[in-house]
């Protein structure tokens, strides 16, 4: 006669918790005995099947799986190991294009993303004075999140741009027109590289003006650009209601 254990017993016996035992008898998983008081007993039999069951749910699969590789043929559980297999290594592959991302972010964000042909010459300036700001973070997870396609047509289209602002100043188009605030507008939304207020972009044109480098990029597509765009923007985002005297980088 096969010797008969206890609830208690099995679950130390197997490691599997008293409420786990609990929950394969009631999705019917298990079918232990009952003694004379109503009390669970487990034979070899079912300390076999329990270590099945664990086996079976480790290799992560569901309930109505595990009935399948318990009582089923021998076939379908190996069709169900082959199905599992594709679908965690799906899961691997998904996950280290996660760990991929994690690490390119984490470089980027620390400035050590080894990255020529898009990096600017300021790059390790603007990392020391804004490092720590949530503009460089999403400075980093654009950079994550882009291809150097897309981050190579997006700063074309600012270039662009800066041309059409140019070929603006030339025609006489005046800062707070229609034109200019359009112009403003999309000079604004170029700047893909982080979200930028209508009181931030303030606040980097006076800085085109101020900072000697960024006016000769301006003024070297056109003379005097640099204090054109900068009165574009000013115009611009006091018609959206900043003050543009006060202006802070938010």
């Amino acid at each position: 006669m096969q010797k008969q254990l206890t609830i208690g017993e099995t679950s130390a016996r197997c490691a599997v918790s008293v409420r786990m035992l609990r929950h394969w008898e009631s999705v019917g998983l298990l079918h232990p005995g009952r003694d004379g008081n109503g009390y669970r007993l487990y034979n070899e039999d079912d300390i076999a099947r329990i270590r099945r069951i664990r086996l079976y749910r480790d290799l992560g699969l569901i309930t109505e799986q595990i009935r399948v590789a318990l009582d089923g043929p021998a076939t379908e559980t190996l069709s169900l190991m082959c199905e599992q297999r594709a679908r965690i290594s799906g899961h691997i592959t998904q996950l280290q294009l996660i760990l991929q991302d994690i690490d390119e972010l984490s470089a980027y964000a620390h400035n050590m993303k080894e990255d020529e042909d898009m990096d600017t010459p300021y790059t390790d300036e603007a990392h020391d004075r804004w490092g720590d700001s949530p503009q460089w973070m999403e400075y980093a997870e654009y950079r994550t999140r882009t291809d150097d396609a897309q981050q190579q047509a997006d700063l074309d289209a600012v270039r662009t741009l800066e041309l059409e602002l140019a070929q603006a100043m030339r025609d006489g188009v005046q800062p707070g027109s229609e034109a200019a605030d359009e112009l403003a507008l999309r000079h604004r939304e170029s700047l893909t590289w982080y979200h930028v207020t209508p009181s931030m972009h303030v606040c980097l044109a006076k800085m085109y003006v101020n900072d000697p480098r960024f006016r000769a990029h301006y003024d070297g597509i056109e003379p005097g650009l640099a204090v054109w765009l900068r009165d574009a923007i000013e115009a611009q985002a006091a018609a959206e209601g900043v003050d543009v005297e006060n202006a802070r980088w938010e």
